[in-house]
């Protein structure tokens, strides 16, 4: 498939890039640019261990690298001279990466990308620190980055408006799966909304940073925002009903989300059809949070039965072709564009 192809490709690209400014081998000197000059002396060794070793560990793991090619392709559509840009894709990547390392220490998932999670591998004290450091590094190509005042405060703006929502996002999610509001009273615009806030923000963040640096007005930057936020949603539909079907394809243990008692859309339209002793029973078994294979399978036909799955992929169809209406006058006429589009239809349509 040709953007599989065009993925892989990027998928590289990003990675030498990556390499480039945060290598697997640091020294002092490395650190004085990362950090500024030494007041007294660097311990370069144990940084490598503490961050680099693990950071590279998960980053070599693969990884569709998706939200910074759409940055990228974002960027070639709007006619963005990326050689002053490229570097921004780098934040995108990093904070996708370091937000895994914490799910996975939020969730308790054992398993990222057919590996032991980072926390389970390298100590949780490890993770932590990695996952909130993996926010900031990228952030000193952007310190550098030579930008007039009013688009560097538009870049951190963007960066900074949406850590906060993904922050709100999580929350939203762990609240949910932890009990404090009852499942029943969840609504599909609750749903949609935590996914905007969560799943949604990075490819947001890509598209605005692509908007920023091709001078589009902040109401176009919204637009563009808005529809890559959409993608992000029905990626996150998709990746739900993934997790029922093939979470193993995924890099993750089967039924995942179940065992966590998470409160996806399938879940949500389930509470809002079944009858009153399969609502009963699904919420026993989110509760339980099981790796029992025979309860998630019985929890997965409860949502089956009621058309859930089928359902969510429909929404997931539905949220970008809307979307894309919104942006399509909006975006020149060129092959970029295609590409594009061609993107959002394979996130939601895929199978892995």
């Amino acid at each position: 498939m040709e953007i599989e192809r065009e993925l892989k490709e990027a998928r590289e690209w990003l990675d030498a890039l990556m390499e480039k400014y945060f290598p697997r081998r640091i020294n002092e000197e490395y650190l004085e640019w990362l950090m500024g000059k030494k007041s007294r002396g660097y311990d370069a060794i144990t940084v490598e261990k503490a961050i680099f070793e693990p950071m590279w560990d998960l980053l070599s793991r693969g990884g569709k690298r998706w939200r910074p090619w759409l940055f990228l392709v974002l960027s070639r559509n709007l006619g963005v001279d990326l050689e002053r840009y490229k570097e921004l894709s780098l934040i995108i990547e990093f904070l996708h990466n370091g937000s895994l390392i914490a799910d996975d220490i939020e969730d308790g998932a054992e398993v990222r990308r057919g590996d032991k999670a980072i926390h389970i591998k390298y100590g949780l004290d490890i993770a932590v620190n990695l996952s909130s450091a993996m926010y900031f590094l990228p952030l000193r190509i952007l310190m550098e980055m030579n930008v007039d005042e009013l688009k560097y405060r538009r870049l951190v703006n963007a960066y900074l408006e949406d850590m906060i929502r993904i922050h709100i996002g999580q929350a939203t999610d762990i609240g949910w799966h932890r009990g404090l509001r009852d499942p029943e009273t969840v609504g599909v615009e609750h749903y949609l909304e935590m996914c905007a806030n969560k799943t949604g923000v990075l490819p947001r963040m890509a598209a605005r940073f692509a908007a920023i640096a091709a001078d589009l007005s902040e109401e176009e930057e919204r637009r563009i925002g808005k529809f890559a936020e959409s993608i992000g949603v029905a990626f996150q539909i998709q990746d739900d009903i993934l997790n029922l079907r093939s979470a193993e394809n995924l890099g993750k243990e089967f039924g995942e989300d179940i065992r966590e008692g998470k409160i996806t859309l399938m879940v949500i339209v389930t509470f809002s059809r079944a009858s009153e002793e399969e609502r009963r029973r699904l919420k026993e078994i989110l509760s339980m949070h099981t790796s029992d294979r025979e309860l998630i399978k019985e929890a997965i036909s409860i949502m089956e039965r009621q058309g859930a799955i089928d359902y969510a992929r429909d929404v997931a169809r539905k949220i970008v072709m809307d979307s894309w209406e919104d942006i399509r006058d909006l975006l020149p006429e060129n092959i970029y564009k295609d590409k594009i589009r061609e993107l959002a239809n394979f996130l939601i349509e895929r199978s892995f």
